[in-house]
Parts: C-alpha cells; sequence; structure tokens
C-alpha cells in the first residue's frame, strides 16, 4: 500500500516535533540566580569560649553593604544545650534561622525575616564583644529579639 507524501511528510514533522520536546537535563530552565552568600563564618560558644569577633564583623558590614552573607553561630545553656542562630543577609534585610535544643526553654526550628539588625555590646565583656539586635521580624513568632 503507498503513502500519500502528505502524510509521511506529517509523520515525520510529528517525529521532530515530539524529539524537540523530550527534556534534557541541560535545557531546564529554573528561576532567576541567586547570588552565592560569602561565608563569614562560625563559632561554638560554650562557657564563654568560643567567640568569633572577625566573623561578627563581618556579618555586621555585610549588612551595612546589603552583601549576600551568614553567618552562624552555637551557643551552649548553662545545662549543655544548644541553641543555634544562623543569619543569612539578604539584600532586603536578614534571615534568622533558631535551632533551640534548650530543655528549658522554646524547642524547635524558628525561621525569623527581619528587616533591620544592630551591633548591641555585650555586657561584662573587656574585648568589646557584641551580639545583634533585630527588628521588624515576621514569621518566627518575635517581631524584635537578639542574637548574643
Amino acid at each position: 500500500m503507498l503513502r500519500s507524501p502528505g502524510r509521511s511528510l506529517a509523520s515525520l514533522a510529528l517525529f521532530l516535533l515530539a524529539g524537540s520536546c523530550s527534556s534534557s537535563p541541560d535545557k531546564v530552565q529554573s528561576g532567576p540566580l541567586t547570588p552565592p552568600l560569602k561565608q563569614c563564618g562560625t563559632e561554638v560558644v560554650k562557657h564563654g569560649d568560643g567567640y568569633n569577633g572577625a566573623a561578627r564583623e563581618c556579618i555586621w558590614q555585610a549588612y551595612r553593604n546589603h552583601d549576600p552573607s551568614e553567618f552562624t553561630t552555637t551557643r551552649y545553656t548553662i545545662e549543655g544545650d544548644p541553641v543555634t542562630y544562623r543569619l543569612e543577609v539578604t539584600l532586603t534585610g536578614v534571615v534568622v534561622v533558631v535551632n533551640s535544643k534548650d530543655r528549658y526553654a522554646l524547642r524547635g526550628v524558628f525561621r525569623h525575616e527581619c528587616r533591620n539588625l544592630e551591633r548591641i555590646m555585650q555586657d561584662g565583656t573587656e574585648d568589646r564583644r557584641f551580639g545583634f539586635a533585630l527588628s521588624a521580624c515576621s514569621g518566627g513568632g518575635a517581631e524584635r529579639f537578639a542574637v548574643p
């Protein structure tokens, strides 16, 4: 049985169209790219030891310059329970994720989106240690809070 030339061309066109629509990893488009975060560093503070002033200064300058960056501090309570704060400077403010494993306080993971960050001096330190006060926050249950 002979095929008509129009039917063969239609079949070929359909085959080529189907092949061009196949998914391929190098053709997948994602949303807008976010700039990579500058790594300011981390600290683990137990009984006053482990403070990283350079990492804190880095995240403070990043906030002042609207430079996407991150800093993580883990502080241990007197009872030895860790509370981790991950600060991420964005173009519009600061995101803070708090992971609290404190047996005597609110436990869990809380995400705060804040517009303002301030440096606050830590009382009783001779080497001018500072923490952070965050305000105009939403999403984590507190409009204002501190990162010691």
